[in-house]
C-alpha cells in the first residue's frame, strides 16, 4: 500500500513537470480568407466600395474605375481601380497593407495627414480587412503603388491563400513580386489595384453600378471624385413630393438622449419607390455605409406599412465607430443590441412614426388642393347647407386614405372618387324631388313649381353627363379615323353598336339581325354563323322594329367607292322595301327604309350616278369626317338648348363647361 502511494506521487510529479513545458499555439487557416473576402464582400459594389474607401484614406483626390460592361464577363476581363493618393513604400506595404486585421487608428491616428492640398480626413478604415474585399469578386489582386518615385508591385492569389493550412509560421504567406517591383519611375504617386480572374457571373450594369456606389459613400464631393469608365459619380437625390428639410442636399441636426449628435434627412416620393432596397434609411459612419436601408425594425401598422413604400432617407452617426466599433464586419449592419446603439434605434422608430404622420397630413392637404378636388369643393359651396357639409366630410375622408394613388392610366384615384361622390350626392335629389312632388297637394302651386325647377336641373345634369361622354367618344372615334382603322370589324362594329354616332336621333335604333339575314339569304351571301372562317357581312341593319329601317355600309377611311357599291346598296334597299312594305302585315309595315353609305371618296365619273340615287331617296353618302363633325355639333347644340332652361350659375353645371363643339 505504501509502495503504491509512492508510485502515484512520483507519477503526478512527472505530469506537473511536463505541463510546465507545454505551450499553446493559435494558427490562422487559409480558409479564413474565404470568410473575409468572398463571403463578406460578394458583389462588385461592396467590394469596390472598400477599395474606394482605401483611396480616400490615402488622401486621393480622384479614383478611376474601369469596368467591363459588355454582355457577359469574359475570362480576360479585369476591373481596375486607380487613385492619385500618396501611395505606399515597400516597407509600408509589408508592415501596414499586408498586415491583415491591423487597426490603423490604434497604430497611427484618427485623422490622416494633410496631403495633395487637402485638409486632414477622418480615417474610414479600422478592421484591416478591406484590402481583401477584392477576393469577393476576383481570384487575383494585382497591387501597383508608387511613392517617392519607387514602385512596389505584387500580387495576391486567392487559390494560394486558401490552400495554405495556416500562416502561424515565421514566414507567413509570400505575395508574388511582379514585373517592375522595386524600380524607380517618374509616375505620379498613387495606387492601382487590378482585379482579374473575375468570379462575376452576370454583366455589370454601369448606370446601376454608379448609382449604387453613390448610395454607399457620402464622401463623394468636390474634393473626392470617383469616375466609372471616365464618367463621374454624383450623389443626386430623386424627386420628392415632400422632403425634410425642404432644400436638396441639406441635413437636419439632432441629439440623442445619450447626448450623441447625428444628422439626417428624409424624403417621400409622390409614387411608391419601385425598388424595395431603396426604401428606408441608410446609416453612414464617417461617410461610409454602415447599415443598408431599413426602418429601425419598425413594423408600422397598416397605413405605416403603406407609407414606408414612399419613404427614403439618410442618417450620419459617426459615434457608432468611435471608442467602440459597432459596425459589423460586412459593413452592411450595425450591432443594434449594443447599449451605445440602442438610443439611435429608438430615435429612428420615433422619427419614422412622426414622419409618417406628417406625410399623411401633407398628402391629405395635397389631394384637397389638387385642381379637380378644389373645383368640386368650390362648386359645393353653393349647394344646400346639408349637402355641402356631407360632401366636405366625404372629401376629407377620401383625401385622408394614404393608399389612394394613381391608377394604371396615371389618373388620381382620389380625384375620381371625389367626382363620383359629388355626382352621387347631387343625383340623390331625384328621389327627394319625387317625394316632395308626391307630398304636395294640387293647390300648392308654389311647391309644385319649385319641384319642377329642381327637376329641370337634375335632368340637365344627367343629360349633360351623357352628352359629355358621347362627345368624348366621338373625339376618340375621330382618332381611329385618322389612324385608318380597318372598316371591319372595328369601325363597322363601333357604328353598329352606337347608332347615335350617325345621328343623335338614332339613339333608339338597334341592330336588327333578322333583316341582315333576309338580305344575306336573298343575295346568297354567306351569313356569319359563329363558325370559324365564316364570311363577315359588309353591311348591317338598324331599325326600331316598327316604322324605320336603315341599311348601313361602312368603308375604310380614305377608301374609294363607285357604281358597284352604289348599285349593291340600292338593291339591298329595294329588296327590303318590297319585303317589309308589301308582304308584311299592315301593322308591321315599315314606312321608312333607306340606305347609308359611309365612305370618304367616290370614283371619278360615278358622282352623277350617286347623286341620282340620293335624289331618289334610296340612300345617303356621308364621309367619316362629316359624319362625326355633324354628330358632335348636334350633341353640342342639344346641350346648349337644354342649358337655357336653368340658371347658368348652378354649381352642378360647372364641371360640364368643357363640353363644346
Amino acid at each position: 500500500m505504501v509502495v503504491a502511494w509512492g508510485n502515484l506521487v512520483m507519477a503526478r510529479q512527472e505530469t506537473l513537470s511536463l505541463d510546465s513545458e507545454r505551450k499553446y499555439k493559435m494558427t490562422v487557416a487559409g480558409q479564413l480568407f474565404k470568410h473575409l473576402g468572398l463571403q463578406m464582400y460578394s458583389g462588385a459594389v461592396p467590394a469596390i466600395s472598400e477599395l474606394i474607401s482605401n483611396a480616400y484614406d490615402a488622401m486621393a483626390r480622384n479614383v478611376w474605375i474601369e469596368l467591363p460592361t459588355h454582355a457577359a464577363i469574359a475570362p480576360s476581363d479585369a476591373i481596375v481601380v486607380r487613385d492619385d493618393g500618396h501611395g505606399m513604400s515597400f516597407d509600408e506595404c509589408n508592415s501596414r497593407y499586408l498586415s491583415v486585421g491591423r487597426d490603423r487608428r490604434s497604430h497611427q491616428n484618427e485623422w490622416t495627414r494633410q496631403y495633395n492640398g487637402l485638409e486632414s480626413r477622418k480615417v474610414q478604415g479600422r478592421k484591416g480587412i478591406g484590402k481583401l474585399a477584392g477576393f469577393g469578386i476576383a481570384d487575383f489582386i494585382d497591387i501597383r503603388t508608387v511613392k517617392d518615385g519607387q514602385i512596389a508591385h505584387f500580387g495576391l492569389d486567392y487559390s494560394d491563400l486558401t490552400r495554405s493550412s495556416n500562416f502561424a509560421d515565421a514566414e507567413g504567406y509570400a505575395p508574388e513580386s511582379l514585373s517592375d517591383d522595386g524600380r524607380y519611375t517618374e509616375d505620379s504617386p498613387g495606387t492601382t489595384v487590378r482585379l482579374s480572374r473575375l468570379k462575376l457571373s452576370r454583366s455589370i450594369n454601369e448606370e446601376q453600378f454608379r448609382k449604387s456606389i453613390a448610395r454607399r459613400l457620402l464622401i463623394i464631393d468636390e474634393n473626392f471624385t470617383v469616375y466609372v469608365n471616365d464618367t463621374p459619380v454624383s450623389r443626386q437625390e430623386i424627386p420628392f413630393q415632400f422632403r425634410i428639410p425642404e432644400s436638396v442636399d441639406t441635413w437636419q441636426m439632432d441629439e440623442l438622449p445619450n447626448r450623441q449628435p447625428l444628422k439626417w434627412w428624409a424624403g417621400f416620393c409622390s409614387d411608391t419607390i419601385p425598388v424595395e432596397e431603396q426604401r428606408g434609411f441608410v446609416v453612414y459612419v464617417r461617410g461610409k455605409l454602415a447599415q443598408t436601408p431599413w426602418f429601425f425594425d419598425l413594423s408600422g401598422g397598416v397605413w405605416g406599412q403603406h407609407g414606408m413604400q414612399y419613404l427614403t432617407g439618410e442618417v450620419q452617426a459617426d459615434f457608432l465607430d468611435d471608442s467602440v466599433d459597432l459596425i459589423a464586419t460586412d459593413r452592411a449592419t450595425v450591432r443594434w443590441e449594443d447599449p451605445t446603439a440602442v438610443p439611435l434605434k429608438e430615435w429612428g422608430q420615433r422619427k419614422i412614426r412622426e414622419l409618417l404622420e406628417t406625410w399623411s397630413d401633407k398628402r391629405r392637404e395635397a389631394k384637397r388642393t389638387s385642381p379637380k378636388v378644389s373645383q368640386f369643393l368650390q362648386q359645393a359651396e353653393r349647394l344646400p347647407e346639408r349637402e355641402r357639409q356631407v360632401f366636405t366630410r366625404v372629401v376629407d375622408r377620401i383625401c385622408g386614405i394614404p393608399q389612394l394613388d394613381k391608377d394604371q392610366e396615371g389618373r388620381d384615384i382620389a380625384d375620381d372618387l371625389v367626382e363620383f361622390a359629388f355626382n352621387a350626392l347631387t343625383n340623390r335629389s331625384f328621389l327627394d324631388a319625387i317625394r316632395r312632388l308626391n307630398a304636395a297637394s294640387p293647390s300648392e302651386y308654389d311647391k309644385f313649381s319649385e319641384v319642377l325647377s329642381e327637376w329641370d336641373i337634375i335632368e340637365l345634369v344627367n343629360t349633360a353627363h351623357l352628352v359629355k361622354g358621347r362627345v368624348e367618344i366621338i373625339r376618340k372615334f375621330k382618332e381611329m379615323i385618322r389612324d385608318r382603322v380597318p372598316e371591319k370589324p372595328d369601325m363597322q362594329d363601333y357604328v353598329r353598336d352606337h347608332p347615335w354616332l350617325i345621328d343623335p336621333k338614332w339613339t333608339t335604333l338597334a341592330h336588327e339581325v333578322t333583316l341582315d339575314r333576309l338580305i344575306a339569304e336573298e343575295f346568297e351571301i354567306d351569313s356569319p354563323d359563329g363558325n370559324e372562317g365564316s364570311k363577315r357581312l359588309d353591311f348591317f341593319c338598324l331599325g326600331d322594329r316598327y316604322k324605320t329601317a336603315h341599311v348601313v355600309e361602312t368603308k375604310r377611311p380614305g377608301g374609294l367607292v363607285g357604281r358597284k357599291e352604289f348599285d349593291q346598296l340600292r338593291d339591298y334597299v329595294y329588296f327590303l322595301r318590297r319585303k317589309l312594305q308589301q308582304e308584311a302585315d299592315e301593322e308591321n309595315q315599315r314606312t321608312t327604309i333607306r340606305g347609308l353609305l359611309i365612305a370618304d371618296r367616290v370614283s371619278p365619273g360615278d358622282e352623277i350616278h350617286a347623286q341620282e340615287l340620293q335624289r331618289s331617296d334610296v340612300f345617303d353618302i356621308r364621309t367619316w369626317d362629316n359624319l362625326l363633325t355633324a354628330t358632335e355639333t348636334l350633341h353640342g347644340e342639344f346641350l346648349d338648348v337644354v342649358r337655357t332652361r336653368v340658371s347658368s350659375d348652378d354649381p352642378r353645371l360647372e364641371n360640364l363647361s368643357d363640353v363644346s363643339t
